[in-house]
């Protein structure tokens, strides 16, 4: 469920850049870097300040609407530390489209190994594992890793407002395929709050969208902090949980 909405903001994004044709979601190499003369910087600048990242925290939320009414909502907080690889996040989320319905999934990874929990409904699913040779943890924040793209699209604009720039841009839509539905995307935005020393610290996007006859509104706002003094700990319910079947979770990933 989190991937299907994260892709149809992400695939917006691709597809007004021109990196992506509107029949799919095939790849060209039509796409640039470069940002339009008159703004402070480019989008290589800003993707080498995301680049540039030591560790930080976020919160990630979605809210989605079948026409005016909340179907479905998210929530992800989250911690990187990119030295020391690894990667705790905590995943709430609820919809009420077909029947009330609720999981929470628990993730956290070092770089040798990981372990994850979710809870669907009250039915718990557990796993843990390490990585063989040459594998690792992905540490990426999709959204995050790719907001240098906004600087690619028509129309973009840049406000100075004091301390912050202001990134924003309209986006045009297109049809592409979710899984194995057809979603005809035919607005968006997208807003991104930077440092002056490019580091965002707020990303929101909307994406007014159908599926079938239905009109949806997607609404993703993603928060960034402690940028470079992150606390990545493991997620209390998954230790709890682990605690409760006499394992240790720190034990475990140790064996990796």
């Amino acid at each position: 469920m989190r991937k299907f909405y994260l892709g149809i903001l992400l695939a917006l994004m691709v597809l007004s850049a021109g990196c992506i044709s509107s029949e799919g979601t095939s790849t060209t190499t039509t796409s640039t870097t470069t940002a339009p003369p008159n703004l402070p910087f480019t989008a290589q600048d800003l993707e080498n300040a995301v680049k540039s990242l030591k560790s930080y925290e976020y919160t990630m939320t979605v809210d989605s609407y079948n026409g005016t009414k909340l179907a479905f909502q998210l929530k992800t907080t989250g911690a990187i530390d990119f030295e020391r690889e690894i990667k705790s996040t905590v995943t709430v989320s609820n919809g009420t489209l077909k029947g009330p319905v609720y999981y929470k999934t628990y993730y956290y990874t070092t770089a040798t190994g990981y372990a994850t929990l979710t809870d669907r409904n009250g039915t718990v699913v557990w796993g843990a594992s390490c990585y063989g040779p040459g594998q690792g943890p992905n540490l990426t924040t999709s959204i995050l890793d790719n907001v240098w793209k906004v600087l690619t699209l028509p129309g973009v604009q840049v406000e100075d407002e004091g301390d912050y720039y202001i990134i924003s841009a309209n986006l045009t839509g297109g049809t592409f395929e979710v899984g194995t539905e057809n979603m005809d995307v035919y607005r968006g935005q997208i807003e991104v709050k930077v440092t002056k020393e490019l580091i965002p610290v707020e990303i929101k996007q909307t994406a007014y969208y159908t599926r079938g006859d239905e009109k949806w509104v997607d609404v993703i706002t993603i928060e960034i902090m402690n940028v470079n003094s992150a606390n990545v700990e493991p997620p209390e319910g998954l230790v709890q949980y682990l605690k409760e079947q006499g394992i240790d979770l720190e034990k475990l990933l140790a064996q990796c």
